[in-house]
């Protein structure tokens, strides 16, 4: 007889945190949609669209080494137009699959079986999974109010900070939208260097900021010391497609390619041409309707929060609101009653970290149409009981 093999999971699979889409009931989203229509406040659903086709249809036609050095060339005089650098060389820049697949190629061709990667809290999940997908071992750093939802150069310049590889920086920061500027970059260049940390800033959203996007390798020291992603679809206003730029030393571009030839890093053919165009015609029309239409749900955002009483952290970097509840009251409990009885979705901020509780965030990229039913689904009667909410830890 045949005996069935179990076949173990690997100990990291168990350390993963959840995505943010893991903080959406399903099962509680499935009972509103029966009961009436759901207004979706809670996930980031790009508003650009078109038809680009999908890696997997275009698998057999894929970018050559002299389309992606075309693409290359065209980001280089971006970067140069924008930020004011010199001529970046193609040997600099890394074409890759999105930021997501660009993190985890960096984190497989440079961290080892226990360096320590500093990475933000409240921040994206899949920092901390990429780490320990790397074997790697994933330190938070507090972002929070009191640093004015920046990173400490304090944190860093610490004992922790002297033994890490690696320090992620998110700027502008999902979700609470700061964004660091010349002086807070030039900061953290300086202690970066002292202390032998490598920094790995997303980007993804500079083109969205309200302020003037400063990029990290255009302060001084920056290209020595750190690596820049940026989103191709959020960067150049083109429909979601998983592709991503890393500019950084040629040192740790070539490692990133290396690992990506290994996995299998899938550009097709027909993302070169529109990318290339949005990139030389940068902010390209539909970018720039993006952003209006983004603003004008800010708008609708702020005067929900007002009739809440609750408290928007005032960053205008990101397609996202940052709202802080009073009292520091728990905001899974918040989340669900706005769902159930409302029929709102919103996200918890505790989906970016234990930092993130006592806050939640809205999605810009939903409508004004979508705000505005919001706002008349919310009574006052609502609004009182979700007020008293038990505090955290009660």
């Amino acid at each position: 007889m045949i005996k069935k093999i179990v076949l173990d999971k690997a100990d990291r699979l168990y350390h993963f945190p959840f995505d943010l889409e893991e903080f959406f009931p399903k099962r509680t989203l499935r009972t509103i949609d029966k009961r009436f229509p759901l207004i979706d406040l809670g996930r980031f659903q790009w508003p650009v669209t078109g038809e680009l086709p999908p890696p997997t249809a275009t698998c057999n036609k894929l970018a050559t080494p002299d389309d992606l050095n075309q693409v290359k060339q065209a980001i280089s005089q971006w970067l140069k137009t924008e930020f004011g650098l010199r001529a970046i060389s193609a040997k600099e820049i890394y074409i890759g699959q999105g930021i997501r697949r660009m993190l985890l190629d960096l984190c497989l061709a440079f961290v080892e079986y226990g360096d320590v990667v500093l990475y933000p809290e409240p921040g994206i999940p899949f920092y901390k999974r990429q780490v320990i997908t790397a074997d790697g071992v994933p330190v938070p750093y507090p972002v929070s109010e009191r640093t004015g939802y920046k990173p400490s150069t304090k944190k860093l310049a610490t004992k922790l900070g002297g033994t890490a590889k690696i320090f992620i920086l998110n700027n502008p920061h999902n979700p609470s939208g700061a964004m660091l500027d010349g002086t807070d970059l030039a900061a953290l260049v300086r202690v970066a260097s002292r202390e032998n940390v490598f920094i790995v800033n997303d980007a993804a959203y500079c083109s969205l900021a309200e302020e003037k996007y400063v990029s990290l390798l255009s302060v001084p020291g920056g290209a020595k010391v750190g690596l820049e992603l940026f989103s191709v679809p959020y960067a150049f206003g083109l429909p979601y497609i998983p592709m991503g730029i890393a500019v950084g030393p040629p040192s740790v571009i070539s490692g990133m390619e290396t690992m990506g030839r290994s996995i299998g890093n899938i550009i097709p053919r027909a993302w070169i041409g529109p990318t290339i165009n949005a990139v030389e015609n940068y902010p390209s029309p539909a970018l720039n309707e993006a952003i209006k239409a983004i603003n004008r749900s800010r708008l609708e955002a702020e005067q929900l929060v007002e009739q809440f009483g609750w408290q928007m952290v005032h960053q205008k970097s990101t397609p996202f609101v940052w709202i802080k509840i009073p009292g520091r009251r728990q905001t899974n409990p918040l989340a669900q009653t706005l769902l159930k009885r409302k029929g709102i979705l919103a996200l918890p901020g505790n989906a970016f970290g234990e930092n993130g509780e006592g806050y939640f965030r809205l999605s810009l990229t939903a409508s004004v149409e979508d705000f505005r039913a919001a706002a008349k689904r919310l009574s006052k009667r609502l609004s009182k009981r979700m007020t008293i909410l038990p505090k955290t830890g009660a």
